[in-house]
């Protein structure tokens, strides 16, 4: 089954993706930000882990992907980014003890 990951109305078109691929990459994204603590990690480091990973069973562009995840990611919620002063992208897991997430 397909997943639509939800964009910002009017600037994203709602893309599809695999549920399961979704879900990998879901997984990989939040754990890895439980890993880095309140540190958070950078976009690249996420990008190359990723890469290094899923590239040789993944059915798709790896980079892309993760990206969509991250960006549904983030409008739920669920993870937020920053931009340090290196102007490099930096990703944590929101601090709101509230949020939990799940797969809807």
């Amino acid at each position: 089954m397909d997943k639509v990951l939800a964009g910002k109305p009017g600037r994203r078109i709602a893309q599809k993706m695999r549920r399961q691929d979704y879900e990998k990459l879901a997984v990989f994204i939040l754990a890895a930000l439980e890993q880095a603590g309140s540190e958070g990690i950078s976009l690249h480091d996420l990008v190359q882990g990723a890469q290094q990973k899923f590239n040789a069973d993944f059915h798709g562009n790896v980079s892309w992907y993760l990206l969509e995840v991250k960006h549904d990611l983030e409008t739920r919620k669920l993870i937020q980014k920053t931009i340090s002063p290196q102007r490099e992208q930096v990703i944590r897991l929101n601090p709101d003890p509230v949020k939990k997430w799940w797969f809807n």
